[in-house]
């Protein structure tokens, strides 16, 4: 195989299996990060400026269901006894421009009897709503994969009410992301393959001044970041990279070898060694969450 045909072969069509396969898994980790997209949103807020009507937010690069979920959850109505406030009602559109992801995301969705929620296949650099359809527009990890970002960035703004709201979690640099760094590394230097190689960007919104300004040009007001670095704490026997690559390199994995596949493990373990304390690791991720009004 050559691998270095990566960005020509492979999209993300292809990978849609290895995200349905991980989506149960990951998914209490992801409602732990989407909280800091939730409280960017102020959804209170726009409840309050709407005067009780129901919300409307769009999701963009759903894939197989965060932060969509998170966000139906908190629209669902359920009332804050802690706040003492009443529930926030609103209804989400799940997007994706893979129809195979927007499958796998209905489908849980109806597991999860998650009723505030439709999928709509889009793509989100020429999105297929009109103008000041939605209250939010909410894309985690998503944006820095497009063609074009920047009109990624204008489309969402134009879907956007006025006083709307967009949220936009993106990772910070791959020297503050370990986790990254060290599967770059070990698949260049087993594979031959990694980030640049396979026409992936996942850090090109991570100078976080750039990427406000790029929000500024986009027509977005009110600007602010905020930049997060949770680490977890896995035993050190759990193999905690599996998901992360499959997710971005499951068709070029699925055809190494069980030798390569042996030697990337243990490179990787070599790697992230540095982060083990007390048997378990401790990796920190990094990621900016990014707002702005319309």
């Amino acid at each position: 195989m050559n691998r270095l045909t990566f960005k020509t072969n492979c999209s993300w069509h292809h990978l849609s299996s290895d995200w349905i396969n991980w989506a149960e898994r990951l998914a209490p980790a992801a409602g732990k990060i989407n909280r800091h997209m939730i409280e960017a949103a102020d959804l209170p807020g726009l409840a309050a400026a709407r005067k009780g009507v129901p919300l409307d937010v769009l999701d963009l690069a759903s894939g197989v269901g965060e932060p969509a979920f998170s966000f139906a959850r908190a629209l669902s109505g359920m009332r804050d006894v802690s706040a003492n406030m009443p529930g926030i009602v609103g209804h989400v559109t799940a997007s994706d421009i893979v129809p195979e992801m927007c499958a796998g995301l209905a489908a849980r969705a109806a597991e999860e009897e998650i009723a505030n929620l439709s999928v709509m296949p889009a793509d989100m650099e020429n999105l297929p709503f009109s103008d000041g359809a939605f209250d939010v527009v909410s894309c985690r990890f998503g944006v820095m994969f497009c063609e074009n970002p920047d009109r990624a960035l204008s489309e969402s703004h134009r879907v956007l009410r006025v006083g709307g709201r967009a949220v936009f979690m993106v990772w910070a640099p791959l020297v503050d992301n370990p986790l990254f760094a060290a599967m770059d590394a070990v698949l260049g230097n087993i594979l031959g393959i990694g980030f640049d190689k396979a026409g992936l960007d996942p850090f090109a919104f991570g100078h976080i001044d750039q990427s406000m300004d790029r929000f500024e040009t986009a027509g977005f007001g009110g600007i602010t970041a905020t930049t997060h670095s949770p680490a977890g704490r896995i035993p050190e026997t759990v193999a905690f990279w599996k998901p992360q690559m499959d997710m971005l390199f499951g068709n070029i994995l699925r055809e190494a070898s069980d030798m390569e596949m042996g030697a990337i493990n243990a490179a990787m373990f070599e790697a992230l060694s540095p982060y083990v304390e007390d048997g378990h690791f401790q990796v920190p991720i990094c990621f900016h969450v990014l707002s702005g009004t319309r």
